[in-house]
């Protein structure tokens, strides 16, 4: 009786975590992309400065999605053999933008990094803009 019942259950979820899946891919590709020109050490300054951020349990999912997003693109840019003081045009989800905005907005600064912040809060508000 037990076996059955636990077929039963798996027949009931398993095409609606399949459908989950669909929909959340289906999600993923009508998110708007930004493409902020930024300069690399910024990026850096702000994945660095995330990993300080006190975030609630809830925000574990957005948080690791924009710690993902941003190591992604380091690395890519590091790959190339981009410099730190290099500019470029990063692409970013409108959702991870966000996201990353809502956490930076969190981070204690010191006041020699305010102009980096805002460099980096600029250019995204900016690509924002364009679209």
């Amino acid at each position: 009786m037990m076996k059955k019942s636990l077929f039963l259950l798996a027949l009931i979820f398993v095409p609606f975590l399949a459908f989950s899946q669909q929909n959340l891919q289906n999600q993923q590709k009508d998110v708007p992309i930004l493409s902020p020109k930024v300069v690399i050490g910024d990026l850096v300054f702000v994945s660095q400065t995330l990993k300080t951020v006190e975030i609630k349990g809830s925000e574990v999912d957005a948080f690791l999605q924009v710690d993902q997003a941003i190591t992604k693109i380091l690395q890519d840019l590091n790959s190339q053999g981009k410099k730190a003081s290099d500019s470029v045009e990063i692409k970013l989800p409108l959702n991870i933008a966000q996201n990353t905005l809502a956490f930076m907005d969190r981070a204690v600064l010191s006041g020699q990094n305010a102009i980096i912040y805002k460099r980096f809060v600029d250019a995204v508000v900016e690509s924002s803009k364009k679209k």
